[in-house]
C-alpha cells in the first residue's frame, strides 16, 4: 500500500512539473500604463529628430519635466501636442480628468514590473551568462541574477514557433545593455506585446546608437535610447527615459482607432482608416515624415509600395530601401555595416567598396526590393573603375548574384544608385574592373519617380535563424508524461510483489 500511495504521489509531481513546462510566462497586465509608448515618473527628455508613435506622460512630475518635443497645450488644458509625437502627450499639472489618470497609469505600470518579476519557476536562470548576441530564445521565463548584454552589430532572436501568442518574461537583476548596432528580432509570428523586459538594475535600459529593440520594458530606474536606435514596443520607466533622434513606436494601434473620412477631410498621421473604407473623391492622405526607421500602423490586403529607410549601423553608404509586398502589423528595416560574408563564403565578385546586411524585423511576403545607395567618386578614381561598372550583389544562401544596378545621379563627391532586389540578406556593393552588361541599365528613374500608394501598407517579418533554440523537451509533451506513469507504475507493481515474495 505504501509503494502505491508513493508512485501516485511521485506522479502527480512530475504532471505539476510538467505542465507548468507547458503554460510557460503568461501575459503581463499593463493596465493603463498599456496606453503609452513612454511613460516615465521624473521625465522624458530628447534632443535631434526624434519620433514617438503613440501618447506619452509623466507624473507625479509637471509637463516642465517633458523637454524638447516642443508642446502645445490643447484648449482643454488637458493634454499636449507635438509634432514629434504622433499621439498626445500627457502630465500630471494638466486640467482634470488628466492628473487621476496620470496617477493611475504609474500604479499600473508599477504593478505590471512587480507583476513580470513575480512570474513563476523560470525556464532557464543565467542563460549564456547573460550575453545573448546571436542567440534564439524560444517562448518562456529567463532569468538572471546579473546584467544582460547584447553586443555591437549582433542578433538576438525570439522565434515564436508560429503562436502569435507567444510570451517571453526577461527578470534580469541587473542592467540591459544594448551595444551598437544590434538587433532584437521577432520571428515565428512573435509580437511585441508579448515581450517583457523586467529590468531591477541601477541604471535600467540602455539601446545603444543604431540598435533596435522590441518589447515593453519595465524598468525600475532609467531607459535611455542613444543616436539613431529605435524601439518598437513601450519604453515604461519609474525615473527618466532619455532620447536622441529615435524612433518609438507602440506595438498596437491603440492610441490611433480608426477614424471615418468625411468628403474633403484629410487623413492626419498616425491616423488609420476605418475597416474597409477608401477614399472618397477629394480625399487625401497628409504628407509623413520619414525618419532612419519608418513605421506605418496601416495595413492592406493588396500588393503596395511604400518606401522604408534603412537605419545601418556605423558608416555607409546604403541610404533607403523601396519595398513592394503585401503585410500588416509594421515594416521596420535595419542595416548594419559588415567585414565580410563570414566563413565558407567566397568574397563577392569584383573590387569590394561595401558589405552590408539588410534585414526586416517583420513582414509577411516581399515581391521585390528597390535599395538605394551611394559610391564616393574618390574611391572610384583610386580603383580605376567606371561609375557603369558599380553592381550590388545580393548573397542567396552561399552564392553572389548580381542584381540591375543603376545609376541615378553624378553628384559632387559621389555617385548615386539603386538596385532591384528579390528581398533581404547580406549585400555587396562592388565595382567591376570588366562590364558586367547583364546588370547596369541606363538611363535610370530617380526612385522619387515611383508613386507613393494612396494607403500605406505594413509588412510582418518572419526572420530565422540556425542558433540552436533552448526546449524543454525533444518529445511531445504526452509521450514524456506516459512514459513516466508507465515507469512509476511498474515500479510500484514490482515492488508490492517483492514484498508479498518474502
Amino acid at each position: 500500500m505504501v509503494s502505491v500511495f508513493f508512485t501516485v504521489a511521485l506522479i502527480c509531481l512530475m504532471t505539476v512539473a510538467l505542465i507548468h513546462g507547458v503554460d510557460g510566462a503568461s501575459a503581463v497586465d499593463l493596465g493603463s500604463a498599456g496606453n503609452y509608448a513612454i511613460l516615465a515618473k521624473s521625465g522624458i527628455t530628447t534632443t535631434g529628430a526624434t519620433t514617438i508613435n503613440g501618447n506619452i506622460g509623466v507624473s507625479p512630475i509637471a509637463a516642465a519635466s517633458i523637454t524638447g518635443f516642443a508642446l502645445s497645450q490643447d484648449a482643454s488644458n488637458q493634454f499636449s501636442t507635438s509634432p514629434q509625437v504622433v499621439g498626445r502627450v500627457y502630465a500630471a499639472n494638466y486640467a482634470p480628468p488628466t492628473p487621476a489618470a496620470m496617477t493611475s497609469a504609474v500604479s499600473a505600470m508599477e504593478s505590471a514590473y512587480t507583476s513580470a518579476a513575480g512570474q513563476g519557476a523560470p525556464d532557464a536562470t543565467e542563460l549564456y551568462a547573460g550575453n545573448l548576441g546571436g542567440k534564439t530564445l524560444t517562448p518562456g521565463i529567463y532569468k538572471w541574477s546579473t546584467g544582460v548584454l547584447i553586443p555591437s552589430s549582433t542578433t538576438f532572436t525570439l522565434d515564436a514557433k508560429g503562436n502569435s501568442g507567444a510570451v517571453w518574461i526577461f527578470q534580469v537583476a541587473g542592467d540591459v545593455t544594448m551595444d551598437s548596432a544590434s538587433q532584437v528580432i521577432l520571428a515565428g509570428g512573435a509580437n511585441a506585446e508579448n515581450v517583457y523586459w523586467q529590468v531591477a538594475g541601477p541604471t535600467g535600459v540602455t539601446i545603444g546608437s543604431g540598435a533596435h529593440a522590441e518589447g515593453i520594458f519595465l524598468a525600475q530606474k532609467g531607459i535611455i535610447l542613444t543616436d539613431g536606435a529605435s524601439l518598437h514596443g513601450r519604453a515604461l520607466a519609474q525615473t527618466a527615459v532619455t532620447l536622441i533622434a529615435n524612433t518609438v513606436t507602440a506595438p498596437t494601434a491603440s492610441q490611433n482607432p480608426p477614424v471615418t473620412l468625411a468628403p474633403g477631410q484629410t487623413l492626419a498621421p498616425g491616423q488609420t482608416l476605418a475597416p474597409g473604407q477608401t477614399l472618397a473623391p477629394g480625399q487625401t492622405l497628409a504628407p509623413t515624415t520619414t525618419h532612419k526607421y519608418a513605421v506605418i500602423p496601416t495595413s492592406v490586403s493588396t500588393a503596395v509600395k511604400t518606401t522604408v529607410l534603412v537605419n545601418v549601423g556605423g558608416v555607409s553608404d546604403v541610404t533607403k530601401a523601396e519595398v513592394i509586398g503585401t503585410g500588416n502589423n509594421g515594416l521596420i528595416v535595419t542595416g548594419t555595416t559588415d567585414t565580410g560574408p563570414g566563413e565558407d563564403i567566397e568574397e563577392a565578385p569584383g573590387t569590394v567598396y561595401e558589405y552590408v546586411k539588410i534585414i526586416p524585423t517583420r513582414y509577411s511576403t516581399i515581391d521585390g526590393v528597390i535599395i538605394s545607395f551611394s559610391v564616393r567618386r574618390q574611391w572610384l578614381e583610386e580603383k580605376k573603375i567606371s561609375p557603369e561598372n558599380v553592381v550590388l550583389y545580393h548573397l542567396d544562401n552561399t552564392s553572389w548574384t548580381a542584381l540591375p544596378t543603376k545609376i541615378v545621379e553624378i553628384e559632387g563627391a559621389k555617385v548615386d544608385y539603386t538596385a532591384r532586389s528579390p528581398g533581404f540578406s547580406l549585400f555587396a556593393i562592388t565595382g567591376q574592373t570588366y562590364p558586367v552588361t547583364a546588370t547596369i541599365q541606363t538611363p535610370t528613374p530617380k526612385i522619387t519617380d515611383m508613386k507613393a500608394p494612396t494607403v500605406a501598407t505594413t509588412i510582418v517579418s518572419s526572420v530565422t535563424q540556425s542558433t540552436p533554440v533552448p526546449t524543454k523537451s525533444a518529445f511531445p509533451i504526452w509521450v514524456t508524461v506516459t512514459g513516466v506513469i508507465g515507469a512509476l507504475l511498474v515500479m510500484g507493481v514490482l515492488s508490492g510483489r517483492g514484498r508479498k515474495n518474502t
